[in-house]
């Protein structure tokens, strides 16, 4: 995603670069000690699930330990090799992650602006929760709610840093 690129004060991760994921890609390259742990970069992580192989939905969730799970697919589906709805919430259960399904409002009739005013709302911003990656779940982009550059563009807004982490790359 060479857009996301373009944003100043961001490190985009490729995935590709790396023969495969691993815990460390997940944590904030600055180690810096501060007193106020909140001020360090927001991780964000964009996943295309379309693009997925089979095993690395599971591999992230797991190496990346989020705080939250944003779906942003208009119809989140999660059978994904032998993965299916049920293990995947066990996983998120397991890994303490809040999952989100952030279209669902738009069935009860609320704008799309309205949905991603609401998805802002819920991003953790001080906290344990903030220090650790956010991950947004995405389809193409004619099958979400938001594109990863339209995300990113309003997490830009916020004064914290952003490290972007794109899976599987597409660059």
């Amino acid at each position: 995603m060479s857009d996301l690129a373009q944003h100043r004060g961001l490190r985009v991760v490729s995935s590709k670069r790396r023969t495969s994921l691993s815990a460390e890609m997940f944590r904030p390259t600055e180690r810096q000690s501060s007193l106020f742990d909140d001020e360090g970069p927001w991780i964000i992580v964009f996943a295309c699930v379309p693009d997925l192989p089979e095993g690395a939905f599971s591999d992230l969730m797991r190496l990346s330990e989020p705080s939250f799970v944003f779906d942003l697919r208009l119809a989140p589906r999660f059978d994904i090799g032998s993965l299916n709805r049920a293990r995947a919430f066990e996983l998120f259960e397991r890994i303490h992650a809040t999952y989100v399904d952030t279209t669902t409002p738009l069935m009860t009739g609320a704008t799309r602006e309205e949905v991603i005013e609401r998805l802002i709302r819920r991003l953790p911003t001080t906290g344990k929760e903030a220090r650790r990656p956010i991950v947004f779940l995405h389809g193409r982009s004619e099958s979400s709610l938001a594109t990863p550059p339209e995300i990113l563009s309003i997490l830009s807004q916020s004064l914290r840093r952003l490290e972007i982490i794109n899976v599987p790359d597409s660059d």
